[in-house]
């Protein structure tokens, strides 16, 4: 029987161990992100102390994001992937027992943090260069698309479950919970056999590096989206990481409970935006990825336009929806497009690009919350974000991807 051709990827054996783990994982993951932020306002935290969490993460990211990239060329890729789940397990371990011993402080959840960053260096450019081995090259969107169905899934379940949990039992238990997932996962790609990765001819660190941002920088559509996306993130991620807990808790008078349920809006969007983007060819990939772009800033903006309920899940299930659509386009053109033994230090730098103004963000809209308030953050954020899109869409090489 003939699969719908987003299934198609789930054909193949490691590519289904793969995104079995990935999706036990990424469920956890959502449950931790709703409980740190709660947990961080338990301890007393401010904004500021909210923002300062995540810059770390970015910050400690960027510090290793290129020799990842060069690391992820050399070595297996399910080797990288399997570390990172296994590491990732004990932290999240430690964290829960601190919590449960009341001895946990904001300090170790900023060391967290830092881990965090560092593992996920080498785990992101990892998980896209190891895609191309465990699907042909025809169902390659589709591969994407199923990539991505793991996190939808589990954004689906995991913030309102996550939420539930901070509310009634409290955070420990939430970090408990991701650090199983963690083990889970690697318990699942452990059992993979991909083809052998072999590795380009031996050469110092600093040259492959060199070589990735060379070639990165000859594509003009790819430095030039890497670019905007250096400004576009921030104004995404910034609003959502500081301003929406301070939104639910100041403006809607609500708990983690409508904090997660937001989030489930969005893993609904994003659910809806995979299967869109992986049953459907796109041939204009360009101009089609940055009007879902230019969708996902408007959504932000309206967000702290309405500011109420039920609104605000209807424009937090449009973000998901426009984000991962120009997500999956974004992924499947560095993928068809850059040389597969180069696939790990470009996706690298991307990824370093992305989040090159990260660790300033949050702090910037924890600035911006202090004085405008939550739901301004969200309109200047997403107004800045829409407005970018829109301007790329005037270049050349970008309107002309296919």
């Amino acid at each position: 029987m003939r699969l719908p051709l987003i299934l198609e990827p789930l054909r193949h054996r490691d590519f289904r161990l793969l995104w079995t783990g990935q999706t036990v994982s990424s469920f956890g993951n959502f449950v931790y992100m709703v409980a740190v932020p709660f947990q961080i306002l338990a301890l007393g935290g401010s904004p500021l102390q909210l923002g300062l969490g995540a810059a770390i993460n970015t910050g400690t990211m960027l510090v290793f994001l290129l020799l990842g990239g060069a690391i992820v060329d050399r070595l297996p890729r399910r080797r990288i992937i399997l570390a990172s789940d296994l590491a990732s397990g004990c932290v999240v371990s430690v964290v829960a027992v601190l919590g449960f011993a009341g001895a946990l402080r904001i300090e170790h959840l900023y060391v967290a943090s830092a881990f965090f960053g560092m593992t996920s260096a080498f785990f992101m450019p990892a998980m896209t260069a190891i895609i191309p081995e465990l699907v042909p090259a025809d169902i390659l969107q589709s591969g994407n698309a199923v990539r991505g169905l793991s996190r939808q899934t589990a954004r689906i379940g995991g913030p309102v479950i996550g939420g539930l949990i901070v509310a009634v039992a409290g955070p420990p238990l939430a970090f408990a919970i991701d650090a199983a997932t963690f083990f889970a996962s690697f318990a699942a790609l452990s059992r993979a056999r991909p083809p052998r990765h072999e590795p380009p001819p031996p050469a110092p660190f600093l040259e492959q590096v060199r070589a990735g941002i060379s070639f990165t920088f000859s594509v003009p559509w790819l430095w030039i989206t890497i670019c905007i996306f250096a400004l576009v993130n921030v104004g995404i991620a910034g609003p959502l990481i500081v301003a929406l807990p301070l939104l639910v808790r100041d403006v809607l008078h609500a708990d983690a409970r409508v904090y997660g349920a937001i989030g489930t809006a969005v893993g609904i969007g994003e659910l809806s935006g995979t299967f869109l983007s992986g049953q459907f060819p796109v041939r204009r990939t360009g101009v089609v990825m940055y009007v879902w772009a230019i969708l996902s800033g408007v959504a932000v903006a309206a967000i702290g336009l309405v500011a109420a309920l039920p609104e605000i899940f209807v424009f937090a299930f449009a973000q998901g929806l426009s984000l991962v659509g120009f997500g999956i386009l974004w992924d499947t053109a560095v993928q068809r497009h850059v040389p597969r033994d180069m696939l790990g230090r470009v996706s690298s730098v991307d990824g370093f690009g992305s989040i090159l103004l990260l660790p300033i963000g949050p702090l910037i809209f924890a600035a911006l919350v202090e004085r405008v308030g939550p739901a301004d953050a969200f309109v200047i954020g997403g107004g800045l974000s829409a407005a970018l899109c829109l301007a790329a869409l005037g270049v050349r090489s970008i309107r002309e991807l296919e």
